[in-house]
């Protein structure tokens, strides 16, 4: 049995993105900024709920040799939806996203969530319940490691609201003159994600610890 079969995913330990590497490519290439990170947590978070209860459903009604297609149209049909209604009604998010958000459709963490690594038997309520974890500790990947690129690659944060595109707030930590461009390049996000990962890990492995020193 492998990781992706126990679904073990944790919010410092086999973090989605820090420790299994699902949705990665989405998190390298849109955590310039907190403001894209916030918007992309949230429109995968939804993503994870509708696709627990469709693939569930389908679970069900469809044997184990045809579940990956049904899984891979129903994440289709999703995103596609998600894409609309975002270009719709928050064209400014749509755009700080880009190509990314289309590109969701191959999404491993969504693949994962609708049960196609996992041969177990579960109902919707336990997909549910892994998948609003496994969203939530993607979001906080998500929102870790935009704010470390942010404030390293620009010197400060300047947030926008994600759906509105109205600025919230702003405030600079490292004067322009010293902010390093390169943690806004794909090199500066492979750094910080290495970075990040290992800090989780090292979290992950004290807690473990000190719960084992606890009992």
């Amino acid at each position: 049995m492998n990781i992706f079969e126990k679904n073990n995913v944790g919010f410092f330990r086999n973090n989605p993105v820090l420790g299994l590497s699902l949705g990665l490519t989405t998190a390298l290439a849109i955590t310039t900024s907190l403001t894209n990170a916030i918007g992309m947590g949230i429109i995968m978070l939804l993503l994870l709920y509708m696709t627990s209860i469709l693939c569930g459903f389908a679970r069900k009604a469809v044997s184990a040799d045809f579940r990956l297609p049904v899984n891979l149209a129903i994440i289709a049909f999703l995103v596609k939806l998600a894409e609309l209604l975002i270009k719709a009604y928050a064209p400014k998010l749509a755009e700080g996203l880009g190509t990314f958000l289309p590109l969701l459709v191959a999404s491993s963490l969504l693949l994962f969530a609708a049960g196609t690594f996992d041969k177990t038997e579960k109902t919707i309520g336990d997909l549910l319940g892994d998948n609003v974890k496994a969203g939530f500790a993607y979001f906080l990947a998500l929102v870790v490691l935009a704010t470390v690129r942010e404030i390293l690659g620009t010197g400060g944060i300047i947030f926008h609201d994600p759906f509105r595109g109205t600025q919230l707030f702003s405030f600079n930590i490292i004067p322009t003159e010293f902010a390093l461009g390169l943690f806004m390049q794909p090199a500066g996000a492979l750094l910080v994600v290495a970075l990040v990962a290992a800090l989780f890990a090292a979290i992950a492995n004290a807690r473990a610890a000190t719960a084992k020193g606890g009992k």
